[in-house]
Protein backbone atom coordinates (compact mmCIF):
# COMPACT_ATOMS: atom_id res chain seq x y z
CA UNK A 1 0.00 0.00 0.00
CA UNK A 2 1.33 3.67 -0.63
CA UNK A 3 2.47 5.75 1.88
CA UNK A 4 2.42 2.68 4.10
CA UNK A 5 5.75 2.23 6.80
CA UNK A 6 7.69 -0.98 5.14
CA UNK A 7 6.60 -3.85 8.25
CA UNK A 8 9.52 -6.02 9.64
CA UNK A 9 9.11 -9.22 12.02
CA UNK A 10 11.42 -9.03 15.30
CA UNK A 11 12.50 -11.66 17.64
CA UNK A 12 13.45 -11.12 21.56
CA UNK A 13 16.86 -11.32 20.66
CA UNK A 14 16.98 -8.35 18.32
CA UNK A 15 14.51 -6.31 21.05
CA UNK A 16 17.04 -7.05 23.55
CA UNK A 17 20.26 -6.12 22.25
CA UNK A 18 18.19 -2.58 20.31
CA UNK A 19 16.90 -2.18 24.09
CA UNK A 20 20.83 -2.91 25.96
CA UNK A 21 23.00 -1.51 23.20
CA UNK A 22 22.10 1.97 21.88
CA UNK A 23 25.22 1.90 19.10
CA UNK A 24 23.65 -1.32 17.38
CA UNK A 25 21.66 -2.12 14.15
CA UNK A 26 18.84 -3.26 16.23
CA UNK A 27 19.05 -0.12 18.38
CA UNK A 28 18.35 1.59 15.25
CA UNK A 29 15.19 -0.11 14.02
CA UNK A 30 13.79 0.31 17.05
CA UNK A 31 14.61 3.77 16.36
CA UNK A 32 13.00 3.83 13.46
CA UNK A 33 9.77 2.04 14.22
CA UNK A 34 9.17 4.87 17.41
CA UNK A 35 9.77 7.58 14.28
CA UNK A 36 6.99 5.17 12.10
CA UNK A 37 9.67 4.88 8.94
CA UNK A 38 9.51 1.04 9.66
CA UNK A 39 6.30 -1.28 11.52
CA UNK A 40 7.78 -3.73 13.71
CA UNK A 41 5.79 -6.40 14.24
CA UNK A 42 6.64 -9.70 17.52
CA UNK A 43 4.65 -12.67 18.38
CA UNK A 44 2.83 -12.86 21.51
CA UNK A 45 5.75 -15.48 22.03
CA UNK A 46 8.20 -13.61 21.50
CA UNK A 47 6.61 -10.60 23.68
CA UNK A 48 6.49 -13.77 26.61
CA UNK A 49 10.20 -14.32 25.40
CA UNK A 50 11.22 -10.93 26.43
CA UNK A 51 9.76 -11.02 29.65
CA UNK A 52 11.03 -13.79 30.52
CA UNK A 53 14.63 -12.16 30.01
CA UNK A 54 13.94 -8.87 31.60
CA UNK A 55 12.34 -10.55 34.95
CA UNK A 56 15.36 -12.68 35.38
CA UNK A 57 17.84 -10.92 34.06
CA UNK A 58 17.01 -7.89 35.85
CA UNK A 59 16.27 -9.14 39.60
CA UNK A 60 19.40 -8.05 42.09
CA UNK A 61 20.26 -9.28 44.92
CA UNK A 62 17.88 -7.71 46.83
CA UNK A 63 14.80 -9.86 45.18
CA UNK A 64 13.20 -6.64 43.70
CA UNK A 65 13.61 -7.05 40.05
CA UNK A 66 11.19 -5.00 37.08
CA UNK A 67 7.73 -4.86 38.64
CA UNK A 68 4.46 -5.68 36.35
CA UNK A 69 3.59 -2.52 36.31
CA UNK A 70 7.02 -1.32 34.34
CA UNK A 71 6.62 -4.25 32.28
CA UNK A 72 3.23 -3.63 31.02
CA UNK A 73 4.29 0.12 30.98
CA UNK A 74 7.72 -1.03 28.70
CA UNK A 75 5.25 -3.28 26.40
CA UNK A 76 2.95 0.04 25.63
CA UNK A 77 5.94 2.22 24.55
CA UNK A 78 7.64 -0.75 22.84
CA UNK A 79 7.31 0.78 18.82
CA UNK A 80 6.39 -3.28 18.21
CA UNK A 81 3.02 -4.59 17.55
CA UNK A 82 2.46 -7.85 19.36
CA UNK A 83 0.47 -10.66 17.86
Amino acid sequence: MKGQAPAYWVEAKTLVTGLFDGDSDESTLLQLAACNQIELHATSGTWNTLLWMLATGLSGDDGGGISGAELGELRARLPVVFH
